[in-house]
């Protein structure tokens, strides 16, 4: 509970730091990060309350459709605004908004069987029915959200490092693939391979989050300061959930 409490408040503050660089440079990407980050704080909010009072109908299916579905692909989203053409990036944002509709009132709507709740397995996916809307929008969106989001950031530090950009930009995407990696991960070992606890997870979600944020705060504070940073962005987070 107390691991995914820290994830969520961590969360919020970078949601608000992004908030304030979307306010002076009005790019769209920091809004769309400002909107994945505040995801991700709300799913570990309702994941720690699940660990406290234990998983109902409401912790669950808010965690599962704000961390498991839609957490990592809205992080993913800055980053195509970041690194498309404009067009494609708002072609996306659209296409994702319908889908975003889909899934919540699926996510309202679907069967939950709630002695799957006392499990980490079951509150990982085992509580519903496998190839319904949710499960499929859970596999995909974090697949394609992932490789996003760790594949831009990835792609621009290499950019920054070829390219012998200021240092704090390299440090910042390096910081930032690392926390997106480590989120996903624990999802993933959450999942396949049995963590016991789910608070476990919350281990990963709070280290992830403070490597992106530490990574996004090192623009112009590390090796010297920087013109404002483009590829801050790749910040998403995550995940955020591949899980992030």
């Amino acid at each position: 509970m107390i691991l995914a409490a820290i994830a969520s408040g961590l969360a919020a503050v970078f949601a608000a730091v992004v908030a304030g660089r979307f306010l002076r440079s009005r790019r769209p990407a920091f809004a769309v990060w400002t909107l994945g980050l505040l995801i991700f704080s709300a799913a570990a909010a309702f994941q720690a309350a699940g660990e406290a009072n234990g998983f109902g109908q409401v912790t669950f299916r808010g965690f599962y459709l704000l961390g498991g579905v839609l957490g990592v692909v809205y992080l993913a989203l800055g980053t195509v605004f970041l690194l498309a053409p404009r067009r494609v990036a708002w072609a996306c944002a659209a296409g994702l908004a319908v889908i975003t509709v889909v899934l919540a009132v699926d996510a309202a709507v679907i069967p939950v069987d709630s002695s799957q709740l006392t499990r980490a397995s079951g509150v990982l996916g085992d509580a519903i029915q496998k190839g319904t809307l949710l499960f499929i929008g859970v596999v995909f969106l974090n697949i394609a959200g992932t490789i996003v989001l760790v594949g831009g950031s990835a792609w621009s530090a290499y950019q920054y490092w070829r390219k012998r950009a200021p240092i704090d930009r390299v440090v910042c995407n390096v910081l930032l693939t690392a926390g997106a990696l480590v989120i996903a991960y624990g999802f993933s070992a959450a999942k396949t391979l049995g963590i016991g606890s789910i608070d476990t997870l919350g281990a990963y979600e709070a280290v992830g989050i403070a490597l992106m944020f530490a990574g996004f705060l090192s623009l112009g504070r590390v090796g010297g300061r920087s013109p404002a940073p483009s590829a801050a962005g790749t910040t998403a987070t995550a995940g955020g959930r591949a899980q992030t």
